[in-house]
């Protein structure tokens, strides 16, 4: 026993009441070579844990998904509530005729007829579920977990709706803006050809040739002009849907550097022109078979050529707590897309 540890021994017994029998000196006096056998070392190390060393970006980056655009396009409009089952819509047709003028001439008459066209809805549903666990370890992380949940329900949502927009319900009075049946038959693309004059196939892709391009949609706009029965001009606002895999066709260029969006611009001054997926083969999910175009005028005397239409956008019905975790149902109801006046749509398909 060192001398110091000595006396402070004696004095931590009498003053203190601290008995340390056994021991003989402070630690910092006892030679490295006298440690117990048993005290643990640590194994040499120059790092740290690397969490330490890892930074967590704050910005939540979203999975890139398919546009819903069907609304964008078409419109959008409520009718009715989410207990409407049928919607009618009444539509009236002027008849009549006229004869030369007599004082005594009964002959000449008017009428109208008046029928109604019916839909049926569809109403849809998904849960949104999360546990009190499950959302401390996410906020830990710093994400949400609640909101991105209630997120993904409208996105799931609005997918699901913006498809029935597109391709209606099998079975049902309702359906889409692609595949209504009252629509007219398809027309065809006409035949491309190669520089040298051979044949090259019917696409778009098959040629790099605007003007080529530019032919299909002079031919949709002919058939539409007949479909109107007069009541279609250059001026009237019209929209070109095209499959979002052909837009890069809008830039093929002639030896002129005229492009056709520019001959688009230059002829047709209100056309606008709207990019869709599901118009396509690579990203409709494999709901559509071919590529379609579909060229439509916007409004006939005021009145809406076409609109996709909704019984409620988003029901948010209650939240159900259980023990440890709580769940929440969220609902919509579609009627599809109703086109006013089919006759105002020409599609093309195959481009």
């Amino acid at each position: 026993m060192n001398a110091i540890f000595r006396d402070d021994a004696r004095l931590l017994a009498q003053d203190w009441g601290i008995v340390l029998p056994g021991v003989r000196g402070y630690f910092s006096e006892m030679a490295a070579d006298a440690l117990p056998p048993n005290l643990p070392v640590t194994a040499p190390n120059s790092g740290i844990p690397a969490i330490f060393t890892t930074y967590t970006d704050p910005t939540i980056i979203k999975a890139l998904i398919t546009p819903v655009k069907s609304e964008a396009i078409y419109g959008s409009a409520k009718k009715g509530d989410w207990v409407t089952d049928t919607a009618q819509f009444p539509v009236v047709g002027l008849s009549g005729y006229a004869v030369a003028y007599g004082d005594y001439s009964q002959a000449g008459t008017t009428g109208s007829n008046a029928n109604w066209e019916q839909r049926q809805s569809f109403h849809y549903q998904v849960w949104t579920k999360w546990g009190e666990r499950e959302v401390d370890r996410m906020g830990a992380a710093k994400i949400d977990w609640v909101n991105q949940q209630n997120l993904a329900s409208i996105s799931v949502l609005n997918k699901n709706q913006n498809l029935i927009n597109l391709f209606g319900i099998s079975g049902l009075e309702l359906y889409g803006a692609l595949n209504d049946p009252q629509l007219p038959a398809a027309i065809s693309p006409i035949p491309k050809t190669t520089a040298s004059g051979a044949s090259a196939g019917n696409t778009w892709v098959d040629t790099s040739d605007p003007i080529q391009v530019y032919n299909d949609i002079l031919k949709t706009f002919g058939v539409l002009t007949v479909q109107m029965g007069g009541n279609l001009t250059l001026e009237t606002p019209m929209t070109l849907v095209i499959p979002t895999e052909r837009q890069q066709c809008m830039l093929y260029t002639n030896q002129y550097q005229v492009s056709l969006s520019d001959l688009l611009k230059k002829n047709l001054p209100n056309l606008k022109i709207e990019t869709l997926p599901e118009a396509g083969t690579n990203l409709s999910g494999g709901n559509s078979s071919t590529t379609l175009m579909q060229l439509f005028v916007n409004a006939v005397e005021g009145q809406q050529s076409v609109t996709t239409a909704f019984t409620e956008k988003m029901r948010a019905h209650a939240v159900e707590r259980y023990s440890s975790n709580f769940r929440q149902k969220k609902s919509q109801g579609s009627w599809g897309t109703i086109w006013f006046y089919p006759q105002a749509c020409v599609t093309m398909a195959g481009i």
